[in-house]
């Protein structure tokens, strides 16, 4: 893979969609087709995210989640040029078709004669009607000539505009201010606790958890330091703090990036039997990241229908399944970062807030202080699900022909919120925008909304972006 020979293959569009059927993993990325067949076990975004690549062109995909020197690396799994229609059309200009030209001459001049052999203005009382004319063809023509720009070459100018103003730089001034915050938090639940203030210092526990979780997710997509490595270890240091791990995060939410709001293949949408975001779930649906039928089985049969009455209390106990499936994660799946290492901050976890627990005089505060904390830790997951929840679904992956724009507008919404309330939301009110640049540190979505507007109205996506209560309504679970 890799030669020169390799480069000078032409591969069809039929050829990369039916690479998978022979058993190849094929991509196409800005014209040029890769094998990564090899290369799916190794990938630092996981090996489904490929799986559901394989055939299609990924471009906006991969110029989304990967820094610039990545694409130095592509060219070893390089196996020819992509064949296909230019992307681009080049309407007829005007003198191409000089029956669009503006019959404005006097009947005198009707004749067999050239255009531009017209009387001039000063022998002509039409002869500025011509020239108006014949400019008007000349900027007709001149716009023609221009290639009709795709969705995913407004995104990259987006994207271009975001560099030139910075916005993918981090500010390590705001994550400072946010590990003090954090930091702060703690120790005033601690003091709360240690003072046997039980329910006060349960809520600023489940507080703490929810703003260091959310420094959980920019690191999960290297928007911090910008370094899978360094961004790795700031995971880590967050599962010791919240017991959530990096590696299962990693797993799902890659996928759920990918093919957002997919029935079969978004996990962050498959929560039977105990929800059902769409009546499609009534019936079997295989899932393709469990590699299991979801059923409607008698469970669910009994639970759906009230789950606008069960969906709060589910949230509010969410946090404990998410222990569960970090834990099955670290023994039977792929760990990302270093599996002792993760190991050991699980345990820091669990070894601290026990101790935490230990400090609380009798057994009832004690269940008191373990069930409030984490039942407040539901507004994390209630951000999460109504940002999504509430946005149409789809079977399968995405059509080849949908634009990425599209897929992640539509599988996503913000919350309208104020400025002085962008902390408490961690980013996740700009849904829209970080699905489209994952990357971007999450204090500069608000600025990069301000360039995401127009591009969707541009493309005629709606920009949804309702406030909390508009949020809560339009969610058939509430």
């Amino acid at each position: 893979m890799g030669s020169s020979q390799d480069n000078c293959v032409m591969i069809s569009q039929e050829q990369l969609s039916n690479s998978l059927a022979s058993g190849k993993h094929w991509i196409a990325i800005d014209g040029s087709v890769y094998d990564i067949s090899c290369w799916c076990q190794a990938h630092p975004g996981g090996k489904l995210v490929l799986l559901h690549s394989a055939g299609r062109d990924v471009s906006e995909a991969f110029e989304a989640y990967h820094p610039h020197w990545v694409r130095q690396q592509l060219a070893a799994f390089k196996v020819g040029q992509l064949d296909s229609e230019p992307l681009h059309s080049y309407p007829a200009t005007a003198d191409q078709h000089p029956s669009r030209l503006p019959q404005c001459a006097s009947p005198a001049s009707q004749d067999n004669e050239p255009f531009h052999d017209v009387p001039s203005a000063s022998s002509s009382p039409n002869a500025h009607d011509r020239k108006a004319g014949v400019q008007m063809i000349d900027r007709e023509a001149q716009q023609s000539r221009q290639p009709k720009l795709t969705a995913a070459d407004r995104l990259k100018s987006v994207q271009n505009a975001l560099l030139a103003q910075g916005l993918f730089h981090t500010s390590t001034a705001f994550y400072i201010r946010l590990a003090a915050c954090c930091a702060a938090c703690l120790a005033w639940s601690i003091w709360c606790i240690l003072q046997q203030h039980v329910v006060p210092g349960a809520l600023l526990l489940g507080l703490f958890w929810q703003q260091v979780a959310f420094v959980g997710h920019d690191a999960g997509h290297n928007a911090v330091t910008h370094s899978s490595k360094y961004d790795g270890y700031i995971g880590l240091v967050v599962n010791a703090c919240i017991g959530i791990g990096p590696s299962w995060w990693k797993a799902t939410h890659n996928v759920h990036h990918l093919v957002v709001n997919s029935l079969d293949c978004d996990p962050d949408i498959q929560f039977m039997p105990l929800l059902a975001i769409s009546p499609r779930f009534f019936k079997p649906v295989f899932s393709r990241y469990h590699n299991a039928v979801l059923h409607f089985d008698a469970a669910a049969s009994r639970l759906i229908p009230y789950q606008h009455f069960t969906f709060i209390p589910l949230l509010m106990v969410a946090k404990y399944g998410l222990y569960l499936q970090s834990m099955k994660q670290l023994m039977q799946g792929r760990c990302y970062i270093n599996r002792p290492w993760e190991t050991c901050t699980q345990i820091v976890f669990f070894a601290w807030n026990g101790v935490l627990l230990g400090c609380v005089q009798g057994w009832v505060p004690r269940l008191q202080l373990l069930l409030i904390s984490h039942a407040a830790f539901f507004v994390l997951h209630l951000q999460i699900c109504l940002s999504h929840f509430s946005q149409p679904t789809f079977e399968g992956l995405p059509e080849e022909d949908q634009d990425w724009v599209t897929t992640q507008v539509s599988g996503t919404m913000n919350w309208s919120c104020p400025v002085w309330l962008d902390w408490f939301h961690g980013g996740l009110q700009f849904q829209i925008e970080h699905h489209l640049f994952p990357a971007l540190p999450r204090h500069n979505l608000r600025k990069a909304s301000l360039l995401v507007q127009p591009l969707c109205r541009d493309l005629g996506l709606h920009y949804h972006s309702p406030s909390f209560f508009g949020v809560s309504s339009s969610s058939s679970l509430l």
